[in-house]
Protein backbone atom coordinates (compact mmCIF):
# COMPACT_ATOMS: atom_id res chain seq x y z
CA UNK A 1 0.00 0.00 0.00
CA UNK A 2 1.45 3.59 -0.97
CA UNK A 3 2.45 5.75 1.60
CA UNK A 4 0.99 8.93 1.95
CA UNK A 5 2.43 12.62 2.35
CA UNK A 6 5.64 11.41 1.34
CA UNK A 7 6.47 9.15 4.71
CA UNK A 8 9.10 6.15 4.14
CA UNK A 9 8.15 2.68 5.28
CA UNK A 10 9.80 1.64 8.62
CA UNK A 11 13.16 0.25 8.09
CA UNK A 12 13.17 -3.38 8.67
CA UNK A 13 14.71 -4.22 12.32
CA UNK A 14 17.55 -6.35 10.71
CA UNK A 15 18.40 -3.01 8.53
CA UNK A 16 17.54 -0.52 11.79
CA UNK A 17 20.78 -3.25 13.94
CA UNK A 18 22.57 -3.46 10.85
CA UNK A 19 22.75 0.29 10.80
CA UNK A 20 23.57 0.60 14.16
CA UNK A 21 26.13 -2.27 14.80
CA UNK A 22 27.25 -0.59 10.67
CA UNK A 23 28.61 2.53 12.56
CA UNK A 24 31.70 2.25 14.16
CA UNK A 25 31.02 5.32 16.62
CA UNK A 26 27.55 3.95 17.56
CA UNK A 27 29.33 0.38 18.00
CA UNK A 28 31.91 2.08 20.53
CA UNK A 29 29.14 3.63 22.35
CA UNK A 30 27.51 0.18 22.86
CA UNK A 31 31.21 -1.68 23.59
CA UNK A 32 31.30 1.07 26.17
CA UNK A 33 28.41 0.08 27.78
CA UNK A 34 29.32 -3.56 28.64
CA UNK A 35 30.61 -2.97 32.12
CA UNK A 36 33.76 -5.89 32.55
CA UNK A 37 36.54 -6.25 30.63
CA UNK A 38 35.90 -9.86 30.31
CA UNK A 39 32.92 -9.11 28.64
CA UNK A 40 34.65 -6.74 26.64
CA UNK A 41 37.24 -9.68 25.33
CA UNK A 42 33.99 -12.12 24.26
CA UNK A 43 32.73 -8.91 22.28
CA UNK A 44 35.78 -8.52 20.38
CA UNK A 45 35.72 -11.97 19.30
CA UNK A 46 32.82 -11.29 16.94
CA UNK A 47 35.05 -9.81 14.28
CA UNK A 48 38.27 -8.38 13.57
CA UNK A 49 36.42 -4.87 13.02
CA UNK A 50 35.06 -5.63 16.30
CA UNK A 51 38.25 -6.75 17.68
CA UNK A 52 39.80 -3.63 16.40
CA UNK A 53 37.34 -1.27 17.89
CA UNK A 54 37.55 -2.72 21.37
CA UNK A 55 41.63 -3.11 21.32
CA UNK A 56 42.11 0.44 20.23
CA UNK A 57 44.06 2.23 23.00
CA UNK A 58 41.90 5.48 22.95
CA UNK A 59 39.23 3.43 23.78
CA UNK A 60 40.32 1.67 26.34
CA UNK A 61 41.20 4.55 27.97
CA UNK A 62 38.03 5.74 28.30
CA UNK A 63 36.44 2.00 28.93
CA UNK A 64 38.62 2.44 31.69
CA UNK A 65 37.38 5.81 32.92
CA UNK A 66 34.09 4.07 33.24
CA UNK A 67 34.76 0.84 34.30
CA UNK A 68 37.70 0.97 36.93
CA UNK A 69 39.41 -2.67 36.89
CA UNK A 70 37.65 -4.10 40.00
CA UNK A 71 39.12 -5.28 43.20
CA UNK A 72 39.19 -9.34 43.57
CA UNK A 73 40.22 -9.27 47.19
CA UNK A 74 43.19 -9.42 49.14
CA UNK A 75 46.35 -11.69 50.50
CA UNK A 76 47.05 -11.07 53.98
CA UNK A 77 49.75 -12.58 56.23
CA UNK A 78 48.56 -11.82 60.14
CA UNK A 79 52.02 -12.99 62.13
CA UNK A 80 54.72 -10.82 63.40
CA UNK A 81 57.13 -13.15 61.67
CA UNK A 82 56.02 -12.24 58.33
CA UNK A 83 57.58 -15.70 57.33
CA UNK A 84 55.84 -17.91 59.57
CA UNK A 85 52.68 -18.18 57.83
CA UNK A 86 52.01 -18.30 53.70
CA UNK A 87 49.80 -15.47 52.46
CA UNK A 88 46.10 -16.24 52.13
CA UNK A 89 43.58 -14.54 49.87
CA UNK A 90 40.41 -13.48 50.70
CA UNK A 91 38.12 -13.07 47.86
CA UNK A 92 34.92 -10.17 47.77
CA UNK A 93 31.62 -10.38 46.41
CA UNK A 94 31.44 -10.08 42.66
CA UNK A 95 28.95 -10.40 39.79
CA UNK A 96 28.52 -13.51 38.32
CA UNK A 97 30.81 -12.25 35.46
CA UNK A 98 33.70 -12.25 37.30
CA UNK A 99 32.88 -14.95 40.12
CA UNK A 100 33.34 -17.32 36.97
CA UNK A 101 37.08 -15.85 36.30
CA UNK A 102 37.41 -15.96 40.27
CA UNK A 103 36.63 -19.89 39.93
CA UNK A 104 39.45 -20.45 37.57
CA UNK A 105 42.17 -18.57 38.97
CA UNK A 106 45.08 -20.10 41.38
CA UNK A 107 45.20 -18.01 44.73
CA UNK A 108 47.34 -20.30 46.40
CA UNK A 109 50.49 -19.59 46.60
CA UNK A 110 53.66 -22.44 47.07
CA UNK A 111 51.13 -25.29 47.85
CA UNK A 112 52.47 -27.59 50.40
CA UNK A 113 55.55 -25.06 51.37
CA UNK A 114 55.77 -23.85 54.95
CA UNK A 115 57.49 -21.92 57.56
CA UNK A 116 60.87 -20.15 55.98
CA UNK A 117 59.68 -22.20 52.63
CA UNK A 118 56.40 -20.25 52.06
CA UNK A 119 56.70 -17.36 49.61
CA UNK A 120 56.77 -13.32 50.68
CA UNK A 121 54.67 -10.73 49.09
CA UNK A 122 56.67 -7.61 48.69
CA UNK A 123 54.63 -5.75 46.38
CA UNK A 124 50.86 -6.47 44.29
CA UNK A 125 49.99 -4.55 41.26
CA UNK A 126 47.65 -4.91 38.67
CA UNK A 127 46.96 -8.38 39.23
CA UNK A 128 50.26 -9.67 39.67
CA UNK A 129 52.35 -10.45 42.69
CA UNK A 130 55.83 -9.61 43.31
CA UNK A 131 56.94 -12.60 45.72
CA UNK A 132 59.94 -13.28 47.26
CA UNK A 133 61.39 -17.07 48.13
CA UNK A 134 63.75 -18.40 50.10
CA UNK A 135 65.49 -21.82 49.11
CA UNK A 136 68.68 -23.21 50.71
CA UNK A 137 70.83 -22.22 47.49
CA UNK A 138 69.74 -18.62 46.48
CA UNK A 139 67.08 -16.45 47.34
CA UNK A 140 64.86 -15.42 44.27
CA UNK A 141 61.72 -13.31 43.34
CA UNK A 142 58.78 -14.02 41.20
CA UNK A 143 56.25 -12.56 39.42
CA UNK A 144 53.12 -14.42 40.04
CA UNK A 145 49.68 -13.90 38.43
CA UNK A 146 46.76 -15.66 40.07
CA UNK A 147 44.71 -15.37 37.51
CA UNK A 148 46.48 -16.81 34.96
CA UNK A 149 47.98 -19.43 36.60
CA UNK A 150 49.46 -21.46 33.01
CA UNK A 151 52.39 -18.86 32.68
CA UNK A 152 55.52 -20.04 34.06
CA UNK A 153 56.55 -17.35 36.89
CA UNK A 154 60.12 -15.64 36.02
CA UNK A 155 62.61 -16.04 38.84
CA UNK A 156 64.52 -13.18 39.26
CA UNK A 157 67.39 -12.10 41.67
CA UNK A 158 66.57 -10.68 44.87
CA UNK A 159 68.31 -7.72 45.79
CA UNK A 160 68.21 -7.10 49.14
CA UNK A 161 69.69 -3.70 48.80
CA UNK A 162 71.87 -1.02 46.42
CA UNK A 163 76.00 0.31 47.01
CA UNK A 164 75.73 2.93 49.42
CA UNK A 165 78.61 5.38 50.14
CA UNK A 166 79.80 6.63 53.76
CA UNK A 167 77.51 8.58 55.39
CA UNK A 168 74.64 7.61 53.74
CA UNK A 169 71.85 6.01 55.11
CA UNK A 170 68.64 3.83 54.24
CA UNK A 171 65.40 5.38 55.57
CA UNK A 172 63.21 3.36 53.08
CA UNK A 173 62.74 0.96 50.14
CA UNK A 174 60.64 -0.64 47.99
CA UNK A 175 60.47 -3.02 45.34
CA UNK A 176 57.72 -2.19 42.59
CA UNK A 177 56.47 -3.70 39.64
CA UNK A 178 55.90 -2.34 36.06
CA UNK A 179 53.19 0.29 36.16
CA UNK A 180 51.59 -1.39 32.81
CA UNK A 181 51.56 -5.13 31.45
CA UNK A 182 48.87 -6.71 33.36
CA UNK A 183 49.43 -9.69 31.17
CA UNK A 184 53.07 -10.29 32.53
CA UNK A 185 55.18 -9.44 29.63
CA UNK A 186 57.25 -7.28 31.53
CA UNK A 187 59.57 -10.03 33.30
CA UNK A 188 60.96 -7.23 36.02
CA UNK A 189 60.90 -5.13 38.77
CA UNK A 190 62.35 -2.08 40.40
CA UNK A 191 63.89 -1.25 43.84
CA UNK A 192 63.88 2.19 44.59
CA UNK A 193 66.11 3.20 48.20
CA UNK A 194 65.18 6.75 49.25
CA UNK A 195 68.36 7.51 51.24
CA UNK A 196 69.29 10.72 53.51
CA UNK A 197 72.67 12.29 54.15
CA UNK A 198 73.36 14.89 56.71
CA UNK A 199 70.18 17.22 55.73
CA UNK A 200 69.74 15.75 52.35
CA UNK A 201 67.65 13.26 50.91
CA UNK A 202 68.44 11.57 47.77
CA UNK A 203 66.86 8.26 45.89
CA UNK A 204 69.17 5.27 43.71
CA UNK A 205 66.71 3.06 41.69
CA UNK A 206 68.33 0.25 39.54
CA UNK A 207 65.36 -2.16 37.49
CA UNK A 208 66.02 -5.82 37.99
CA UNK A 209 66.06 -8.27 35.06
CA UNK A 210 66.33 -12.02 34.91
CA UNK A 211 70.13 -12.68 35.41
CA UNK A 212 72.74 -10.70 37.30
CA UNK A 213 72.23 -7.62 38.63
CA UNK A 214 74.81 -5.06 36.91
CA UNK A 215 75.87 -2.22 38.99
CA UNK A 216 76.48 0.35 36.43
CA UNK A 217 72.92 0.10 35.88
CA UNK A 218 71.79 1.56 38.92
CA UNK A 219 70.42 5.74 38.65
CA UNK A 220 70.94 8.13 41.70
CA UNK A 221 68.71 11.33 41.90
CA UNK A 222 70.26 14.68 42.84
CA UNK A 223 69.63 15.56 46.28
CA UNK A 224 66.70 17.61 48.07
CA UNK A 225 67.00 19.00 51.45
CA UNK A 226 65.04 18.25 53.80
CA UNK A 227 64.54 18.50 57.54
CA UNK A 228 63.07 16.63 60.62
CA UNK A 229 63.30 13.05 60.71
CA UNK A 230 62.32 10.29 58.87
CA UNK A 231 59.15 8.07 59.15
CA UNK A 232 60.49 4.20 58.66
CA UNK A 233 57.71 3.02 56.60
CA UNK A 234 57.09 -0.40 54.73
CA UNK A 235 54.60 0.05 51.50
CA UNK A 236 54.02 3.83 52.03
CA UNK A 237 54.44 3.88 48.12
CA UNK A 238 52.51 4.96 45.39
CA UNK A 239 53.73 4.72 41.54
CA UNK A 240 51.67 6.98 39.31
CA UNK A 241 52.69 7.95 35.63
CA UNK A 242 56.10 6.94 36.45
CA UNK A 243 56.28 8.67 39.52
CA UNK A 244 57.01 7.12 43.06
CA UNK A 245 55.37 8.82 45.61
CA UNK A 246 56.62 7.91 49.60
CA UNK A 247 55.06 8.97 53.11
CA UNK A 248 58.29 8.94 54.77
CA UNK A 249 58.02 12.40 56.61
CA UNK A 250 55.30 14.21 59.20
CA UNK A 251 54.59 17.13 56.73
CA UNK A 252 55.67 16.51 52.94
CA UNK A 253 55.59 13.52 50.33
CA UNK A 254 58.97 12.35 48.74
CA UNK A 255 58.46 12.08 45.16
CA UNK A 256 61.04 10.63 42.51
CA UNK A 257 60.31 10.83 38.86
CA UNK A 258 61.96 7.29 37.60
CA UNK A 259 62.88 8.60 33.82
CA UNK A 260 64.80 11.66 35.09
CA UNK A 261 65.56 10.49 38.50
CA UNK A 262 64.38 13.77 39.52
CA UNK A 263 64.08 13.80 43.56
CA UNK A 264 60.76 16.74 44.84
CA UNK A 265 58.62 17.23 47.72
CA UNK A 266 55.13 17.61 48.14
CA UNK A 267 53.81 19.29 51.01
CA UNK A 268 50.73 18.30 52.84
CA UNK A 269 47.63 19.70 53.19
CA UNK A 270 47.80 22.23 56.22
CA UNK A 271 46.49 20.67 59.49
CA UNK A 272 47.78 17.49 57.69
CA UNK A 273 50.34 15.56 58.99
CA UNK A 274 52.00 11.70 59.45
CA UNK A 275 51.59 9.96 62.87
CA UNK A 276 54.65 8.38 63.97
CA UNK A 277 52.31 4.83 64.42
CA UNK A 278 51.77 5.05 60.79
CA UNK A 279 47.95 4.00 59.66
CA UNK A 280 46.51 7.56 59.46
CA UNK A 281 47.26 8.22 55.61
CA UNK A 282 47.28 6.94 52.63
CA UNK A 283 47.71 7.88 48.91
CA UNK A 284 45.51 7.10 45.93
CA UNK A 285 45.98 7.18 42.27
CA UNK A 286 42.87 9.15 40.78
CA UNK A 287 44.21 9.19 37.21
CA UNK A 288 47.33 9.19 35.45
CA UNK A 289 48.10 12.73 36.55
CA UNK A 290 46.17 12.93 39.95
CA UNK A 291 46.34 11.94 43.34
CA UNK A 292 43.74 11.39 46.19
CA UNK A 293 45.00 11.75 49.90
CA UNK A 294 42.93 9.51 52.40
CA UNK A 295 43.58 11.32 55.98
CA UNK A 296 42.25 9.72 58.92
CA UNK A 297 41.33 11.86 61.89
CA UNK A 298 39.72 10.50 64.80
CA UNK A 299 36.87 8.25 63.49
CA UNK A 300 36.49 10.65 60.46
CA UNK A 301 37.67 10.68 57.18
CA UNK A 302 39.22 13.70 54.81
CA UNK A 303 39.33 13.14 51.36
CA UNK A 304 41.70 15.50 49.45
CA UNK A 305 42.23 15.81 45.96
CA UNK A 306 45.47 17.03 44.27
CA UNK A 307 46.10 17.68 40.42
CA UNK A 308 49.16 17.13 38.86
CA UNK A 309 52.14 15.40 39.78
CA UNK A 310 55.24 17.19 40.02
CA UNK A 311 55.81 19.75 42.51
CA UNK A 312 58.95 21.15 44.22
CA UNK A 313 57.95 22.36 47.89
CA UNK A 314 54.88 24.47 47.44
CA UNK A 315 51.36 23.51 49.16
CA UNK A 316 49.99 22.68 45.67
CA UNK A 317 46.59 22.78 44.96
CA UNK A 318 45.42 20.31 47.31
CA UNK A 319 41.81 20.53 47.99
CA UNK A 320 39.06 18.73 50.48
CA UNK A 321 36.57 16.89 48.18
CA UNK A 322 34.80 14.96 50.99
CA UNK A 323 34.57 14.18 55.18
CA UNK A 324 33.02 10.89 55.89
CA UNK A 325 31.83 10.37 59.46
CA UNK A 326 32.54 6.81 59.90
CA UNK A 327 29.97 6.49 63.16
CA UNK A 328 27.20 7.36 60.65
CA UNK A 329 28.95 5.12 57.72
CA UNK A 330 29.37 2.29 60.03
CA UNK A 331 25.87 2.54 61.61
CA UNK A 332 24.92 0.15 63.88
CA UNK A 333 28.46 -2.06 63.19
CA UNK A 334 30.59 0.10 65.00
CA UNK A 335 31.36 -0.81 68.85
CA UNK A 336 31.24 2.09 71.75
CA UNK A 337 34.88 1.62 72.22
CA UNK A 338 36.09 2.55 68.52
CA UNK A 339 35.87 6.70 68.90
CA UNK A 340 36.78 6.62 72.35
CA UNK A 341 40.69 6.04 71.23
CA UNK A 342 40.82 2.73 73.34
CA UNK A 343 40.98 0.81 69.73
CA UNK A 344 43.62 -0.21 67.30
CA UNK A 345 42.53 2.17 63.77
CA UNK A 346 44.44 2.37 60.60
CA UNK A 347 44.27 2.65 56.50
CA UNK A 348 45.37 0.18 54.24
CA UNK A 349 44.84 1.23 50.63
CA UNK A 350 43.50 -0.29 47.22
CA UNK A 351 45.50 0.45 43.86
CA UNK A 352 43.20 2.32 43.08
CA UNK A 353 38.78 3.26 42.42
CA UNK A 354 39.42 5.14 46.07
CA UNK A 355 38.84 2.24 48.18
CA UNK A 356 40.45 1.57 51.01
CA UNK A 357 40.71 -1.11 53.90
CA UNK A 358 40.30 -0.02 57.64
CA UNK A 359 41.39 -1.90 59.91
CA UNK A 360 40.02 -1.30 63.52
CA UNK A 361 41.43 -3.84 66.06
CA UNK A 362 40.79 -7.42 64.68
CA UNK A 363 38.38 -6.05 62.09
CA UNK A 364 38.78 -5.44 58.30
CA UNK A 365 36.32 -2.99 56.29
CA UNK A 366 36.58 -2.04 52.78
CA UNK A 367 35.35 1.16 52.27
CA UNK A 368 34.35 2.35 48.84
CA UNK A 369 34.85 6.56 48.92
CA UNK A 370 32.74 7.40 46.44
CA UNK A 371 29.96 5.12 46.97
CA UNK A 372 30.06 5.44 51.16
CA UNK A 373 29.51 1.54 51.36
CA UNK A 374 31.07 -0.37 54.31
CA UNK A 375 31.24 -4.04 54.69
CA UNK A 376 33.14 -6.16 56.74
CA UNK A 377 35.45 -8.08 54.81
CA UNK A 378 37.36 -10.19 57.47
CA UNK A 379 37.94 -10.54 61.39
CA UNK A 380 41.63 -11.62 62.32
CA UNK A 381 41.49 -14.80 64.48
CA UNK A 382 41.65 -13.98 68.60
CA UNK A 383 45.57 -15.47 68.72
CA UNK A 384 46.56 -14.16 65.54
CA UNK A 385 48.66 -10.42 65.97
CA UNK A 386 46.51 -7.41 65.28
CA UNK A 387 49.02 -6.21 63.38
CA UNK A 388 49.10 -7.36 59.74
CA UNK A 389 49.75 -6.26 56.20
CA UNK A 390 46.82 -6.13 53.12
CA UNK A 391 47.74 -6.79 49.48
CA UNK A 392 44.82 -5.67 47.53
CA UNK A 393 44.49 -7.93 44.24
CA UNK A 394 42.94 -6.24 41.33
CA UNK A 395 41.78 -7.53 37.81
CA UNK A 396 44.64 -7.30 35.46
CA UNK A 397 44.31 -4.28 32.95
CA UNK A 398 44.73 -3.55 30.25
CA UNK A 399 42.85 -6.89 28.86
CA UNK A 400 44.14 -9.25 26.46
CA UNK A 401 42.65 -9.80 23.15
CA UNK A 402 43.21 -12.26 20.44
CA UNK A 403 46.24 -11.20 18.21
CA UNK A 404 44.70 -9.02 15.73
CA UNK A 405 45.49 -9.78 11.90
CA UNK A 406 44.68 -6.89 9.51
CA UNK A 407 44.29 -7.41 6.15
CA UNK A 408 43.37 -4.48 4.44
CA UNK A 409 41.46 -5.97 1.73
CA UNK A 410 39.13 -7.10 4.46
CA UNK A 411 35.62 -4.97 4.28
CA UNK A 412 33.08 -6.44 6.40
Amino acid sequence: MAQGNGAHPPSSPPAAISSVLGDDDLLREILLRLGFPTTLVRAALVSRRWLRLASDQAFLRRFRACHPPRLLGFYHTARENFRDEIPSFVPLPQPPELSAVLRRAAFRLAPGATGPDAPVILNCRNGRLLAAEFPPDEPRVTIISPLRPASEPPALPLIHELPRQPGETRHASCMLLPEGGGGGDDPSYTIVEFLRKDQEALAKAVSVKPGILDPSNISQSSSVEIHGGWTRNIRRDLLVDDNVYFLGQKERILGLNLASMRLFLIKLPDGVEQLQRMGNLELLRADDSSLYLIHLKGFQIDVWFRTGTVDCGSGGNWELVDTICLRQSFGQVAEPNWESGDAFVALHRVEDNVEVFLQVDRVIFHIHIVDRTVNKVFELPPKVSRYFDIFPLMMLWPPTFPELIYDPDDVE
